[in-house]
């Protein structure tokens, strides 16, 4: 290659690097989202929000029946959907292109176009829909109806609801995670997990655990499930091929959610009825240092470096923002009335530090 063409190579690298979240400082961002107007008549702020490249956390808010575009490098609210009543949780597709909103009280599913910020189908499921997860080709949602005892499937691509997965008389569904073929299901009120094979629609194993059971995630190679117990106020780790309690980690009240590093040693546990969030050493098998005083602390997600964790806070109508380093509580955002759960979207490749 010529001395040139390596020149206007390193050029160009230097460009797209610049341009990303890492080098990006709220200042300019801030300039980026405000500059001009959209042709409809919105801020162009509105408009920003719905590029895929940019780095955001969606948050649903429960009283207001609306969901909050958080854009990550100046912590602003930049967008707002409007959705039905009570929603709790989101997810996305793969490609960003989507996100899935479940509204409990109106007992539906809002598809949301991320690009427009348009809620374009709502499809009926089953009673105060809550947890969700999304088959690798994005084709079936998999939702958690509280109220009942069936998993909803909803067909993404015609936007109505295929079928159901019976888990037995009496069973209450809660929060989702899939991996595989199995599909991790935890029921807060009878005390277990159930782990499903969604290709048989049957219960394959049943793990019973600590009392009440919520937002329930898995090990990123899918060998470790851990479980937040509110009852007991512990978490939990099950290993997933059997079932096996691996470990137990005390003193966090009213565990609700939960994230993990990506080297497997370091968990944080938010706590809504203690309004707390606390760090864990999991190999240690204790609690490392808990921050107090974050009202309703629901619902967690790490950023794209994991270097700091947004939590929703349901007593304050904010999402709080803790640097992971320091263990501190750096930054509030207020968003929408009683916000519930918080999911990130970006783009594999996208937004440098973000």
């Amino acid at each position: 290659m010529s001395n040139r063409k390596i020149t206007l190579s390193l050029a160009l690298a230097l460009t797209l690097f610049a341009s990303g979240c890492a080098l990006e400082t709220k200042e300019e961002a801030a300039q980026r989202l405000n500059a001009g107007s959209a042709a409809n008549g919105q801020s162009s702020v509105q408009t920003e929000a719905g590029k895929l490249t940019n780095i955001q956390f969606y948050v649903p808010s429960e009283k207001e029946n609306s969901l909050s575009v958080i854009d990550v490098p100046t912590s602003k609210v930049v967008g707002k959907v409007p959705l039905s009543e009570a929603p709790s949780t989101v997810i996305f597709s793969s490609t960003m292109r989507e996100a899935y909103a479940a509204n409990m009280n109106s007992s539906t599913i809002s598809i949301i176009n991320t690009q427009t910020l348009k809620v374009e189908k709502e499809v009926p499921v089953g009673p105060m829909p809550h947890g969700m997860a999304l088959s690798p080709d994005n084709k079936t949602l998999y939702v958690a109806a509280v109220a009942d005892q069936f998993i909803y499937l909803v067909d993404t691509k015609a936007g109505k609801e295929a079928g159901t997965i019976d888990l037995g008389t009496g069973a209450h569904t809660n929060y989702l995670v899939l991996f595989g073929d199995k599909l991790y299901v935890s029921d807060h009120e009878n005390n277990k997990v159930y782990v499903v094979n969604v290709k048989t629609k049957q219960t394959e194993l049943t793990i019973p655990t600590g009392r009440t059971p919520r937002a329930i995630k898995l090990s990123d190679d899918g060998k470790k499930l851990f479980v937040p117990c509110a009852g007991d106020g512990t978490l939990e780790t099950y290993n997933t091929a059997d079932g096996k309690a691996l470990g137990k980690v005390a003193d966090l009240q009213g565990a609700t959610d939960v994230v993990v590093t990506e080297d497997g040693q370091t968990a944080v546990v938010t706590g809504m009825e203690s309004s707390q969030v606390s760090f864990v050493d999991l190999a240690g098998g204790k609690v490392l240092s808990t921050l107090t005083g974050l009202e309703g602390a629901r619902h967690i997600s790490f950023n794209r470096q994991q270097s700091k964790a947004y939590v929703t806070l349901s007593g304050t109508d904010e999402v709080a923002v803790i640097d992971t380093a320091t263990k501190q509580t750096v930054e509030r955002i207020k968003v929408g009335k009683t916000p519930h759960g918080i999911q990130i979207k970006a783009l594999p490749g996208i937004g440098g530090s973000c």
